[in-house]
């Protein structure tokens, strides 16, 4: 799904222009995209956490919800996009020109890149402490329990969760120098 910068520019509907029917309709149209965002993200939160609590089953009632949750955030992505390209065509052809100067793109960057920086460093821990569950797991010693499967699938989110770590600071770091260069703060 491709999701638009939010509005930073304190626009509500009292205090945007809306004294054409075009641009009202456009606020309207942006206010649908906004919740429809929301809503893509509540669903996504909720199919994670139907894919984790139903793992493994294939209980009829439950592929039919997986499927059902694919459609539903198939079909909020095509419609983000075809309410987005027409809010485009309505600014482009009744002359809502956004001049986005290079200090504003800077800034949603460098937001960016706070948030992947942020996010590393929340998940760099994780690893480590995935490891040290796993290692009390095989101390427990239960006889009549076979840890290894378990230790193995844990260690691979180990690695997994230290990779997305890697990403993320990679992004930051790119997003970084990118943002200098733009700026003129490397050459």
């Amino acid at each position: 799904m491709t999701v638009p910068e939010p509005r930073t520019d304190g626009a509500t509907p009292e205090n945007v222009p809306t004294d054409t029917p075009e641009a009202s309709a456009a606020w309207a149209a942006e206010q649908v995209a906004g919740e429809l965002r929301d809503a893509y993200l509540t669903v996504s939160a909720a199919a994670a956490l139907l894919e984790r609590t139903g793992a493994g089953s294939a209980h009829p009632e439950l592929r039919q919800a997986r499927r059902c949750t694919e459609d539903a955030l198939d079909l909020a992505s095509h419609a983000e996009q075809l309410v987005g390209g027409g809010i485009r065509r309505v600014h482009e052809r009744f002359g809502r020109d956004d001049v986005t100067s290079i200090g504003q793109v800077a800034g949603m960057l460098t937001v960016s890149q706070t948030q992947f920086a942020e996010a590393a460093e929340r998940i760099a821990g994780l690893p480590d402490r995935l490891r040290g569950a796993g290692q009390r797991l095989r101390d427990a010693g239960d006889p009549d329990y076979s840890t290894d499967t378990v230790t193995e699938q844990w260690a691979q989110a180990a690695d997994q969760l230290g990779l997305m770590t890697a990403s993320l600071t990679e992004a930051a770091g790119a997003l970084a120098s990118y943002t200098d260069r733009l700026t003129g703060a490397t050459s």
